[in-house]
């Protein structure tokens, strides 16, 4: 009513009582408000003028104080500090008690003589209309209140975060991470950082997704969102999302194991591979195309254990042993191993490859065999030699009765006869008488005149033997037929005469070695 101060309240219609419509029931003010509509009273009245409330007032009205904002702006984020500051616009001694309302709620009291100074820590739920007022004792004179001052506090909420893939990722494979929120502060920009705090990737939006195409080792890590935008010249950012993290791996396929025997000297047995001692063989181990290079190892666990590398051709690595012996006997697996941006990683290990080495049966079949031929050959050598001894009994029986053989030609009585025939052969066999000859039971000798086309020839034959017989030189012409005769003389002197070489024989008996001697 800018009256001044309160000085007493009157009831009962001090001043008479008035008329009109009755507003406020049951009031009860404090001395604090700077309105009565601000005063406690009744939803509803039940009261007549007779009742009504009056009040005696110092007539100096005081004057309103001034609330300024001591930040230099008028957004906040929850948890930031806000300064007010309430001014009594004269000089004055006393002591003031200075009020501040939010939205017409008294939220803070201070005592000061001119000015005061109120300090808030805002959250959310600070956002408002801040005013102050000011007065000389606790409950009566009362100013009116000070000009109102608005404050915004910006809030946002804490984003949302999300993996496309598992938290063990391939080296090489796209991981995709999405950031979201819902917020009326649109047209900021979503930040993709590390657990170290440095930013990665930055994209506009309430919405995004931060991509790696080709995952490295560089790019495992811990990842979180934050968003930022800008209100009243001002960057706020969310609070900051939950983590999400990845290992990059390295995922190698198992390798594959396989044998090789090119010269037949293994087979497979019950349960492993048998190999022949002496004899080569071949272990092939492969994998998968993944990456390029590496290296295989080729693990073995017999009487020790050992390993032996090679580096990988075309996905594979072939370990070639020229003579397999008792040392190799044992179990085989193949481990592969590549190095990836600067690490190394290793595959599981095969199924593991039984060798048994098998003692040779080559000695045993060279035995059996050099027995068989012997066992073949010694008869064979028997008969050769047999042979050999008959056919040298043969000879010197022949070179014998060559010494007491006479070839004779056409023995005749006169020179007239000899020129009549063209040639004669004659084949003698002389024996001695059964006197000479009681050691032998027959006596062939064959004697073969052939007569070629060659020089005219002369032979002159002369034997002396028990009969003294006597043969003269036959003269050969080179135009004449050959002329065969096969003379046969028995023991008793008896002679057989057989065309074409028909054997003789003596009686109906032959005799156990042939003799054959031909005298050209």
């Amino acid at each position: 009513m800018r009256c001044g101060e309160a000085v007493s309240v009157h009831s009962s219609a001090h001043f008479g009582a008035g008329s009109g419509q009755i507003h406020l029931d049951d009031v009860a003010c404090s001395g604090y408000e700077s309105s009565i509509t601000y005063c406690r009273h009744a939803s509803s009245h039940n009261c007549g003028h007779h009742e009504d409330a009056g009040v005696t007032c110092s007539g100096d009205p005081q004057p309103s104080p001034t609330l300024t904002l001591i930040s230099p702006h008028s957004t906040f984020s929850p948890g930031e500090s806000v300064q007010f500051k309430c001014t009594f616009p004269r000089q004055n001694d006393m002591s003031l008690y200075f009020r501040l309302y939010k939205n017409g709620l008294l939220i803070k009291t201070q005592t000061a003589m001119s000015s005061t100074t109120f300090t808030l820590t805002v959250e959310a739920s600070d956002q408002g209309q801040y005013s102050c007022h000011y007065s000389y004792r606790s409950i009566f004179s009362t100013s009116f209140r000070s000009n109102t001052v608005g404050i915004t506090i910006v809030t946002l909420p804490t984003p949302r975060i999300s993996l496309s893939t598992n938290k063990k990722v391939t080296w090489g494979e796209r991981v995709d991470i999405t950031c979201f929120l819902n917020t009326q502060y649109t047209g900021g920009t979503f930040n993709l950082k590390m657990g170290s705090g440095s930013v990665i990737q930055t994209k506009s939006g309430t919405f995004v997704t931060f991509s790696f195409p080709k995952v490295d080792f560089a790019h495992e890590g811990s990842y979180y969102c934050q968003y930022q935008t800008r209100v009243s010249s001002r960057d706020f950012s969310s609070p900051r999302s939950s983590s999400v993290d990845f290992t990059v791996i390295v995922n190698l396929l198992q390798p594959n194991i396989s044998f090789s025997a090119t010269d037949g000297g293994s087979h497979w047995g019950l349960q492993e591979l048998e190999v022949t001692r002496g004899y080569s063989f071949t272990i092939i181990c492969s994998t998968q195309p993944q990456y390029r290079g590496g290296s295989f190892h080729l693990e073995f666990r017999g009487s020790n254990i050992t390993s032996i590398s090679q580096p990988a051709v075309n996905h594979s690595a072939t370990f070639f042993f020229h003579e397999a012996d008792y040392d190799h006997q044992g179990n085989y697996s193949c481990v592969y191993e590549v190095t990836v941006s600067s690490r190394t990683f290793s595959s599981s290990n095969t199924e593991l490859l039984a060798i048994t080495v098998k003692a040779s049966l080559a000695p045993f079949i060279g035995s059996g065999v050099g027995i068989g031929l012997l066992l073949i050959l010694v008869p064979i050598l028997i008969f050769i030699i047999w042979r050999c001894k008959r056919q040298k009994r043969q000879m010197d029986a022949k070179m014998v009765y060559k010494q007491r053989a006479v070839n004779t030609y056409d023995t005749s009585h006169g020179m007239n006869e000899m020129e009549e025939d063209e040639e004669d052969y004659e084949n003698a066999d002389v024996f001695q008488n059964n006197k000479d000859s009681n050691d032998s039971d027959e006596d062939y000798i064959s004697i073969d005149e052939k007569v070629d086309k060659k020089p005219r020839t002369t032979v002159d034959n002369d034997y002396s033997g028990p009969h003294e017989m006597s043969f003269a030189g036959n003269e050969l012409e080179e135009d004449e037929d050959d002329d065969y005769e096969n003379v046969c003389m028995s023991e008793e002197g008896g002679v057989d005469m057989h065309a074409d070489g028909e054997k003789c024989w003596l009686g109906s008996e032959f005799e156990d070695e042939d003799i054959y001697a031909n005298v050209e």
